[in-house]
């Protein structure tokens, strides 16, 4: 569990992503279609280190923590943009 003594007070849900952060995993900003539908959009996931997806941790979560400067962008691609904790 990540815990830092000079950090503010932060939502139970950035609070969790941040502890997935810092075990390895990564935010994910990417365009998705869905299977039903066939509407595409951009979602933001957050993934574990060993795979999958975290549930109820999305947008408001990556703003939170982006706001404080700690995120930083991993790598890119044309549909999709990967986020990891920042080193310091």
């Amino acid at each position: 569990m990540a815990t830092q003594t000079n950090l503010p007070q932060l939502s139970a849900r950035a609070q969790k992503a941040l502890d997935v952060l810092a075990d390895g995993g990564q935010f994910r900003h990417g365009l998705e279609r869905n299977s039903y539908t066939g509407r595409e959009q951009f979602q933001y996931r957050l993934q574990p280190k060993g795979g999958g997806v975290v549930k109820g941790v999305g947008i408001a979560a990556f703003y939170e923590l982006d706001k404080l400067g700690m995120l930083v962008a991993a790598s890119s691609t044309s549909v999709a943009t990967y986020y990891k904790l920042r080193v310091a």
